[in-house]
């Protein structure tokens, strides 16, 4: 354990990386493929079982058909008027002395014609119980029936009819030669026999037996195409336990367990069978016409009987990814040791006396973290080895900057007031007042480092502004600004409304000649405050309109700002106060004017109170 520690420590990082991603991530694939092994194997046997169900399914439906057209004859037969009144007779005597009564009497002819057009009827014999000679018909030229209904009378399948009071019986009868069974006394093929006992419409006295054989072969070839191999049997069998067909390899044990559960309800659903040879599943279905139940014998599937679908793809899926994530780790660990490899050339070299040493940040990882924590070690030791006096300099300088950042809008303000005081005492009153209202505009923009004010405030900068604004455009402006009283105390964001209303005067007014009108109205709605901003100008065109929104950083609208607020800054700043609590809409035709809306939120000094207090317990 001690050796293979060690022969990893000497490792170089990048193989240590592929080392590493190959412990962990083979387990991974390891139990990937195991899940989906399993999940192949129970797809596999789900999918035999719907197979297995619906081809039980198709044999039952087959067999039906063929069954039920020999009942439609039996149906015929027993039901026929003239074939009735031959059975129900009083004088079989008479009867008997015509040779060719069932022809003469009976549509014998039709019924010979529906057997050579099905095809299937090998045989149909009509036994009368009166006494009446009876109707036996083979076409097949290599069976006969029993001649005498006091014969038939001792057989068993004829018990059982005369029990079941008019129900059809299904019996599987193979060949005899000079020896007799319960239907022929001779037989070359084997049939499926259909038996009935006809009974007055009372059901009280029997009127005749009814016997029709179809061959056995089309049963055998129906149940015969529907096995795939050696692992299915099929085995068909009658109502009462009769069996018709057997197909494919089933012990006898297993089918003598299938008999003795017959009628046992469970038709429909899978039952489970252990043999010596195995375990089986057996499927079964029973037509509700014929009584006709169907067995599918199908060997359960194992492991090893789908190795070839569900455990090749995984394992050739494993050591496919295996091979195939080599030349990716590879290329992963380079990217990883490369940023590694030369920040330890770069440091050698700073070691070595070269204080100009920087390396490039490639990544946001702990390696691009280390790699800008050299870079600014760098920096800083080069920082310290300045002399100090160009650091005192540099502070120096600073200084000065900032008491000159501090005087310059002092500066401004003594000289206005200074030309203010002077237009007074020279009498120029409307001068002095037109500069009072520019200085007090300027105190109002710069000299406010929240900026967040009050509407009342605002107000008060609007109005300075247009007061300048009417000294450049006298009688041409007229304005009107109208604030409810309940709205004047509120908080807004500093500058949302004066860049609109410069907007009206620079692109409405200034560049046209006319009287303009130019209207600000606040009201307070609910919970929010509506302002609107509504002027007679120009007007702009729909390109003109979605240009303010699409373009508001290019140059064509940079006369749309007071210092660094634009419309575009405007909504910004709505954005990150009030988020989507907020509305602003531009209205505006050409010749016709322009408004604007604002809708904002009551109660901002609220939210600020609560952000703060959020941020304090954070």
């Amino acid at each position: 354990m001690g050796r293979i520690r060690g022969w990893v420590m000497r490792l170089s990082i990048r193989r240590k990386l592929v080392l590493y991603s190959y412990v962990i991530i083979t387990p991974i694939l390891l139990l990937i493929s195991l899940l989906l092994l399993a999940h192949n194997y129970r797809s596999a046997v789900k999918k035999e079982e719907n197979r297995c169900v619906q081809n039980v399914q198709n044999i039952s439906d087959s067999i039906s058909v063929v069954q039920k057209n020999i009942m439609e004859m039996g149906t015929y037969i027993s039901i026929n008027d003239e074939i009735r009144q031959i059975l129900t007779a009083d004088d079989p005597k008479e009867m008997n002395r015509d040779a060719r009564l069932w022809q003469n009497r009976a549509p014998m002819q039709i019924i010979q014609d529906m057997v050579a057009i099905d095809g299937q009827i090998k045989s149909v014999a009509l036994y009368p119980e009166n006494g009446i000679n009876p109707y036996l018909n083979c076409i097949d030229r290599s069976s006969s029936y029993l001649g005498d209904i006091s014969q038939v009378r001792e057989k068993e399948i004829y018990a059982l009819a005369v029990q079941k009071k008019g129900k059809f019986l299904w019996q599987r009868v193979g060949r005899c030669q000079n020896d007799q069974n319960d239907t022929y006394q001779v037989n070359q093929n084997d049939k499926i026999v259909m038996y009935r006992e006809i009974y007055d419409m009372a059901r009280k006295n029997r009127l005749g037996y009814l016997v029709i054989g179809s061959s056995a072969e089309i049963f055998d070839e129906i149940c015969q195409n529907s096995l795939r191999g050696r692992q299915e049997s099929v085995v068909v069998m009658s109502a009462y336990g009769a069996e018709l067909v057997r197909c494919g390899d089933i012990e006898d044990e297993l089918l003598s367990d299938i008999i003795a559960e017959n009628g046992s309800g469970l038709t429909g659903k899978e039952k489970v069978r252990k043999s010596a040879c195995g375990i089986y599943n057996i499927y079964q279905c029973q037509d509700e016409d014929t009584g006709t139940i169907v067995y599918e014998i199908v060997r359960r599937v194992g492991w090893k009987d789908l190795s070839d679908t569900i455990i090749f793809a995984p394992l050739a899926l494993l050591v496919g990814f295996l091979f195939g994530l080599y030349p990716v780790l590879m290329v992963v660990s380079d990217i990883v040791s490369k940023p590694l490899h030369t920040l330890r050339i770069a440091m050698e070299n700073f070691m070595r006396g070269d204080f100009s040493q920087k390396v490039e940040v490639m990544t946001q990882d702990e390696v691009g973290e280390a790699s800008a924590c050299f870079n600014r070690m760098v920096d800083d030791i080069r920082e310290l080895i300045d002399k100090n006096y160009v650091l005192a300099i540099r502070e120096r300088e600073s200084e000065l900057d900032t008491l000159q950042a501090q005087i310059n809008p002092h500066f401004l303000y003594n000289t206005l007031d200074s030309l203010y005081w002077k237009a007074t005492e020279s009498g120029n009153d409307e001068i002095s007042e037109d500069i009072l209202s520019l200085s007090q505009l300027f105190r109002l923009v710069l000299n406010r480092g929240d900026g967040i004010v009050t509407v009342r405030t605002e107000a008060e900068l609007l109005e300075r502004y247009l007061h300048i604004q009417k000294m450049r455009f006298g009688k041409r402006l007229t304005y009107e600004i109208s604030l409810e009283q309940e709205i004047l105390e509120e908080e807004i964001p500093k500058l949302i409304l004066q860049p609109f209303v410069e907007n009206a005067i620079v692109h409405g007014f200034e560049s046209a000649d006319g009287s303009y009108i130019l209207r600000v109205t606040g009201i307070k709605d609910d919970k929010n405050m509506i302002f609107c901003i509504a002027d007679t100008g120009v007007g702009m065109s729909g390109e003109q309109l979605e240009a303010i929104w699409d373009k508001a950083d290019n140059r064509q609208y940079a006369s749309q700002r007071i210092g660094r607020y634009a419309i575009k800054n405007v909504r910004e700043r709505l954005e990150l106060i009030y988020h989507e609590n907020y509305a602003l809409q531009i209205e505006s035709r050409v010749g016709c004017g322009t408004t604007v809306v604002i809708t904002v939120p009551c109660g901002l000094k609220e939210i600020r109170l609560n952000e703060h207090k959020i941020t304090d317990c954070g």
